[in-house]
């Protein structure tokens, strides 16, 4: 048992005294030296910049149907096709990337087909789509918009408008114009 006590006292007498050498290297040595070094080398960074999109609505090309909502079935059939064929519009598709607002309701996805070689879609708006907005003989107006949507809820800041007008007792007309 004498042995492990002198075994722990040799040991810690051993090391207060590197802990006093320790600290007295730390207390006495020389502050560091100062200087001047700094990085010279020249870093330069290369790539091929920041590229910003800027979304456009789907712009309107005809209005190929505008009939009176008195004989039911389509409406309006309408054909349009982004500005560009570029990206981001060559991944875009009609279902997930252009919304419609009818007169004022919720943005919605409405029936349409293509592209075509051209890079056009055709939309239809049937009476079933328009119930309770056509009322037949005593006239109606009302106006579409139509955005692009993009990604995880980016949308065009500009729409293009298409608008229905039906007078008292005579043929409708379309028109419509576009966003930039």
């Amino acid at each position: 048992m004498n042995r492990r006590i002198g075994a722990r006292r040799a040991v810690h007498g051993i090391l207060a005294v590197l802990g006093v050498l320790l600290l007295g290297a730390v207390l006495f040595a020389p502050p560091p030296q100062r200087t001047d070094a700094s990085f010279t080398d020249p870093e330069f960074a290369g790539g091929s910049g920041v590229a910003a999109v800027r979304l456009v609505p789907p712009q309107i090309t005809a209005v190929t149907t505008c009939r009176s909502a008195l004989l039911g079935g389509n409406i309006m059939v309408v054909t349009w096709k982004w500005a560009a064929q570029t990206a981001p519009y060559t991944g875009f598709t009609a279902a997930a990337d252009a919304e419609w607002q009818i007169a004022g309701t919720a943005w919605q996805a409405v029936p349409t087909t293509g592209p075509d070689a051209n890079g056009v879609y055709t939309t239809t708006f049937t009476s079933s789509l328009l119930s309770g907005l056509l009322g037949g003989l005593f006239g109606e107006t009302f106006s579409s918009n139509v955005r692009t949507k993009a990604w995880t809820g980016w949308v065009s800041p500009t729409v293009s408008t298409l608008t229905y007008t039906k007078p008292i007792l005579s043929s409708p007309t379309c028109t419509f114009a576009n966003g930039s």
